[in-house]
């Protein structure tokens, strides 16, 4: 009995730190689930931003994003931050690290019906890094 009481013990601890809750388990009301994907399809990251607009064309907002697996060459798309963004129309850009001009990732995309659709562009010193696809659904 007392072997058994020590092994729940040990699978416990190392259990529960699993049980951790990630950027994408809750995406709070209003915000977007993103989900970032590289050129072949396959989703590198995930996580939520929130949209906020102080005028018709001004965004800002923050994001928690975090990487799925351990992809390479995505740029400064994880973690957590504060956004600026513009929207014309239903064109929209983001700048996911704006105050970093030589390491920065823009999302330019199309809003419709709560989705934005569209490019990630990893931007560096000397130009573009690497590109992908992205999706946001309102919550």
């Amino acid at each position: 009995m007392k072997y058994i009481c020590i092994v729940l013990s040990l699978l416990t601890s190392l259990l529960w730190p699993g049980c951790k809750q990630s950027a994408s388990d809750s995406v709070p009301a209003d915000a977007y689930a993103y989900t970032s994907y590289d050129s072949s399809g396959t989703a590198l990251v995930r996580g939520w931003f929130t949209l906020n607009t102080s005028d018709s064309t001004t965004i800002s907002g923050e994001w928690h994003l975090e990487p799925i697996g351990d992809p390479q060459r995505i740029g400064p798309q994880t973690g957590d931050g504060k956004l600026v963004g513009g929207i014309e129309g239903a064109k929209v850009w983001i700048e996911l690290n704006p105050k970093v001009s030589n390491n920065n990732l823009q999302l330019n995309g199309t809003l419709s019906s709560g989705r934005l659709i569209g490019q990630w562009n990893w931007i560096r010193y000397d130009g573009m890094a690497n590109q992908g696809t992205f999706k946001a659904v309102k919550k």
